[in-house]
């Protein structure tokens, strides 16, 4: 008995249309479990999860290593691209957009990369050079909080977040409105790589000073600086990157075409420059208390879980809509996201129905999958922009005899 409809992926069994116990994207998830990989990195499946987990899980106890011989300039710089690197590794492993290959991330990776530059160089050096030394210093210095100025707050921990979510979404949003990339998990997709990359390139600006020290070795504050590592390399990177993705996926919408400059994209715009005001907020006047900076550590993390959670519930309720109108409008309509032939589930490897868009038993999304997984699975292959193509009419795996469309004409040129 089947467990999932193979078309709008509701759950049989539990009734349940939202299938808030399933994560469409990774069934044996919960939606609103705390999951990163399978989170930015929808087009994984539980193999390929493992591998990317692993791998940034090595990378990361390497430059910890690193930070903890005081090779800071090496640690830094590491520790800003770890995310962004492997995001660019991913969107080139699953092959996202077979006519738009990973050179379109690439560069927007860059693009984003030179506007991040430009908007740190310019808060932090060129023009609020005094404020920012207000912002950053203090700590739990002689004065307490009194020591940093409330104009400094206004604008390191408002003013910047604002410039800054703007020009993580320019080129996100122009990308994601290319017909070819119509869908939310194309705009997640961009807004991720946009948000990591800007990530990166602010702190290899804020953090300069470690690379034109004279000392390459440090030898005190390691404690600190481990904290700081680790921000960089995972709280900091993933709530820019989840608040942009967040705002871009509004943008594309749900269904075909991109929705646009909605209320409901003005919204997740709002929810990403919110969650970076209070990420940045919460770090700096925690850094006046005990153990300030793991307090502040602790209250990134909570940031992004909640932004992940959001993510997650975004990219379910975008699935399970989509396979609706999809049914609703005919098979051709989504003839690049369901299988024609009879197939594999590339999740659990049991057997999928034809013009399907989940499977029967496990209940994953086909759009979901990757490139490599859709063409083992027998996904209909159309050009973007392209017309529809009348692909053989599938075969009923129950009477693999019968036509599919009675009221169709026999093929073997005698009268029905």
């Amino acid at each position: 008995m089947a467990s999932y409809c193979h078309r709008c992926g509701t759950s049989l069994r539990a009734g349940d249309a939202s299938r808030t116990a399933s994560y469409a994207v990774q069934s044996a998830e919960g939606v609103t479990q705390f999951a990163l990989i399978s989170t930015v990195m929808p087009h994984t499946s539980r193999r390929s999860a493992d591998n990317y987990r692993w791998a940034m899980i090595l990378s990361g106890v390497l430059i910890l290593g690193a930070t903890a011989l005081g090779l800071l300039p090496i640690a830094i710089a590491a520790a800003a691209f770890l995310v962004p690197l492997a995001y660019l590794v991913y969107i080139d492993d699953v092959n996202l957009w077979e006519e738009a290959p990973a050179a379109v991330v690439v560069g927007l990776f860059l693009a984003t990369g030179a506007l991040s530059v430009l908007v740190s160089l310019f808060f932090f050096d060129w023009v609020f050079d005094a404020q920012w030394a207000s912002f950053a210093g203090g700590g739990r210095a002689r004065g307490g909080i009194g020591s940093m100025s409330f104009p400094a707050l206004l604008i390191f921990a408002v003013l910047l977040p604002v410039v800054a979510e703007v020009a993580k979404n320019l080129f996100a949003v122009l990308l994601a409105s290319r017909p070819q990339f119509d869908d939310m998990i194309d705009g997640l997709t961009f807004g991720v790589a946009a948000g990591t990359a800007y990530a990166a390139f602010e702190t290899v600006v804020v953090y300069s000073s470690v690379f034109t020290a004279q000392d390459f070795r440090t030898t005190s504050g390691i404690a600190s600086w481990l904290v700081v590592v680790v921000n960089v390399m995972v709280i900091k990177s993933l709530i820019y990157g989840t608040a942009t993705g967040i705002a871009v996926a509004a943008y594309s919408g749900k269904g075909e075409a991109y929705d646009g400059f909605t209320p409901a994209y003005f919204a997740s715009f709002g929810l990403a420059v919110g969650a970076n005001i209070a990420y940045w907020l919460g770090v700096r006047l925690m850094a006046y208390l005990p153990f300030g900076n793991a307090l502040g550590l602790i209250w990134g993390f909570v940031i992004l879980a909640a932004l992940v959670v959001k993510i997650r519930m975004m990219l379910q309720t975008a699935l399970l809509e989509a396979a609706v109108e999809a049914a609703a409008k005919g098979d051709d309509y989504d003839n690049k996201r369901s299988t024609y032939v009879e197939a594999y589930c590339p999740e659990c490897e049991n057997l999928m129905l034809a013009n399907a868009s989940f499977c029967i038993v496990c209940g994953t999304s086909v759009r979901s999958s990757s490139r490599q997984a859709r063409s083992a699975m027998g996904m209909r292959a159309v050009p973007a922009g392209a017309p529809a193509v009348d692909f053989a009419d599938p075969v009923d795996p129950v009477h693999p005899d019968a036509p599919a469309d009675p009221a169709a004409p026999s093929t073997d040129g005698g009268d029905k």
